[in-house]
């Protein structure tokens, strides 16, 4: 029991309750500030820039996503790691010196950065699921005459952050026939990652599963690595290019398995556009030369265009082409071409 002025009393629970419920507003209230290009301030919480876009929690609008080309200044005393266009990396907290300046206050002391070449903000602490990217699409088609049935399905997922990205990526497609004969499904699921070496540099693996009937592919497991160099990375775009070494074992329909060694030249570019509707443009190239099938190569293309038609909700087309000179099955097609339209979800 607690005693106070004017003789009143307060039971010791219900102090405790007191201090709780007044401290509370105090632990949750978003003191970080964001000052936009019209001179408007929005007080929030800063949790990453990805993308070319800022993640800001606010108390009234929930969680907001800003273009960071509409920002004039960041103010937070929270920890981040932060990423440029060329490749450095600084830990601090936040603060503006000038218009379209951040200051990244480091232990050894302050690192003024143009906002323009600032590409990647991750608050220190931040859960792992908070910090996935992707998307995933999916289409489905049926013609009568043909009694045809298709099923595609594409996700991407990225993890990212200024020291490296981690990503996880799969496509694929059922066919339905009515004499089961004329089925061509395919399937492909790779997970890689790319850690970043001074400025511009990268190195990474990855590795794979595909299947493919129509070129003879019951299974290709395949790893993969690569260096390369990140000719792009601004708010707006991003270009690498990349090559090394691949080492696969392939299954092909009713052959016998194969071991393969082939280089590999890479190459992916994106470009983002967040002025509504919101767009996205991801293209990548893969050319497999073989070293131990001298004369045989592949090649892998997807292009993917996503547009924005609902909050997060998206009309995607995939344009894709898988190439093989030389298949392991004799009678298998050697070109596997599709487009597909589909609606998906961002995340």
């Amino acid at each position: 029991m607690l005693w106070g002025a004017g003789g009143w009393r307060v039971t010791l629970p219900a102090a405790v309750i007191i201090v709780v419920v007044l401290d509370v507003p105090a632990i949750a209230q978003k003191t970080d500030i964001v000052t936009l290009a019209n001179g408007d301030r929005i007080t929030g919480e800063v949790s990453t820039l990805n993308r070319g876009r800022l993640e800001y929690k606010t108390d009234d609008q929930g969680t907001i996503y800003i273009e960071w080309d509409k920002i004039a200044t960041v103010t937070s005393t929270a920890q981040f790691e932060v990423g440029t266009s060329d490749g450095r990396r600084f830990v601090g907290s936040l603060r503006p010196e000038g218009d379209r300046v951040l200051v990244v206050v480091e232990v050894t002391g302050p690192v003024p950065l143009p906002m323009a070449d600032v590409t990647v903000i991750t608050q220190i602490g931040r859960s792992f699921w908070k910090k996935l990217d992707g998307a995933i699409d999916v289409g489905f088609s049926y013609t009568k005459s043909s009694e045809i049935a298709q099923l595609n399905i594409n996700s991407n997922t990225l993890y990212r952050s200024p020291s490296f990205e981690a990503r996880l990526s799969g496509s694929g497609t059922a066919t339905q026939t009515s004499d089961e004969e004329g089925r061509d499904d395919r399937g492909a699921v790779t997970i890689s990652y790319l850690r970043y070496r001074g400025s511009r540099w990268f190195v990474g693996g990855a590795a794979g599963f595909e299947s493919n009937e129509s070129l003879g592919i019951s299974l290709r497991s395949q790893v993969s690595l690569a260096v390369g160099q990140r000719l792009v990375n601004t708010n707006k775009a991003q270009l690498a290019i990349g090559g090394g070494l691949s080492f696969n074992d392939e299954h092909g329909v009713d052959t016998e398995p194969t071991q393969n060694i082939e280089g590999i030249m890479t190459f992916r570019t994106s470009y983002y556009a967040y002025d509504y509707p919101k767009t996205n443009l991801d293209v990548g190239f893969q050319y497999f030369p073989s070293l131990s099938d001298f004369g045989r190569q592949r090649i892998q293309f997807d292009a993917t265009v996503r547009r924005e038609v609902w909050k997060d909700v998206t009309l995607a087309v995939n344009v894709f082409d898988t190439f093989d000179s030389d298949p392991p099955t004799v009678d298998a097609d050697r070109n596997d071409v599709g487009v597909v339209l589909s609606f998906g979800w961002s995340y």
